[in-house]
């Protein structure tokens, strides 16, 4: 899961980078990445003290304005999806800036897509159906319409998948409230989801004093000031939602470890996941609920109960599912 961080000069892209790496020397020019905390994984690493621990993780890019610069669209068409940070500590125009990062990823699509049609002029009639496609993209970002808003077929996004066009990622979008002086944010909130993005508010500045806190007085202090959890923590559950990811976890003596999949994937993706080899001889999945095992630490007890069960490859994997995959090769 790779996350693309942008935002205009002066912004705090930087500081927020820095925050989520849990460091002021943090390096901006190298990809970042974060465990994803997950209260599950400590249990479970607490009941079978495993030789291995494996967290979900996010990558975050720090990616300069303007990111349709051919070296900062690399890092953007790398990633899942991409996160605007908003100047909300000198009064801005929220809106404005807003439109113009949107400004920046519709560019460098329309010029991408626009090569392309030139090219498929030059091809067989069988291309006609890519090149129409891509014009319509085209018109829906010369009239201001980013690609994530655009109505597309299964089909037609698998023959844009190849592209990896920016403004079809899903976008976060994060207004930096450090410092005095903060924006109403109502109006810049019902834009960002009228352009199918999500809104956080987050003060990079405060969430990078954090770190020189002990790991043991952050929680405290967090409620002091009147936070129920870290700038940290927020950014990586937005970020789960924005890809609508859930985990499926794996336990035992060797390895406690959160896998991320999709939400409504099947119990033969989530074997793939894992290993080619458990989809391609998959039995049965063994699938017991998170919250049973939390209450009930025993496979045995949890037997007797009912609460571990046997799922074929259609079964719908759900949030802290912890599989067993029965296979054979």
């Amino acid at each position: 899961m790779k996350i693309a961080l942008t935002g205009q000069p002066g912004s705090g892209r930087s500081t927020l980078y820095k925050a989520l790496s849990g460091s002021s020397n943090a390096d901006t020019s190298k990809p970042l990445t974060v465990l994803v905390p997950d209260e599950r994984i400590d249990f479970l690493k607490e009941h079978w003290n495993p030789k291995s621990v494996v967290n979900a993780t996010v990558t975050f890019f720090d990616v300069p304005s303007p990111c349709f610069n051919p070296k900062n669209m690399g890092r953007i068409k790398e990633s899942n999806a991409v996160a605007y940070v908003l100047d909300n500590y000198a009064l801005g125009n929220l809106e404005e800036t807003f439109l113009q990062n949107e400004s920046e990823l519709m560019i460098s699509d329309f010029a991408i897509m626009e090569k392309r049609v030139a090219r498929l002029t030059k091809e067989s009639k069988a291309k006609q159906a890519e090149a129409q496609l891509l014009l319509r993209c085209m018109d829906s970002i010369e009239n201001e319409i980013p690609l994530r808003l655009v109505n597309l077929t299964e089909q037609e996004l698998d023959i844009l998948s190849p592209f990896s066009l920016a403004s079809l990622k899903p976008l976060l979008v994060i207004s930096n409230r450090s410092g005095e002086g903060i924006s109403e944010e109502k109006s810049v909130t019902e834009l960002v989801k009228k352009h199918g993005g999500a809104f956080l508010g987050i003060d990079s500045g405060f969430e990078l004093e954090l770190c020189d806190f002990p790991e043991e007085e952050r929680a405290e202090f967090l409620e002091s000031m009147g936070f129920a959890a870290a700038g940290k923590a927020r950014v990586l559950t937005a970020a789960y939602a924005l890809l609508d990811l859930v985990s499926f976890l794996t336990m035992g003596k060797d390895e406690v470890r959160a896998w991320p999949i999709k939400r409504g994937s099947s119990a033969l993706i989530a074997a793939g996941t894992i290993h080619s080899d458990l989809a391609r001889g998959f039995i049965r999945a063994q699938v017991t609920p998170y919250n049973s095992f939390h209450n009930t630490p025993s496979e045995v007890e949890l037997r007797k109960t009912g609460s571990v069960g046997l799922q074929g490859k259609e079964y719908v994997v759900q949030d802290g599912d912890i599989l067993e995959i029965k296979f054979s090769v």
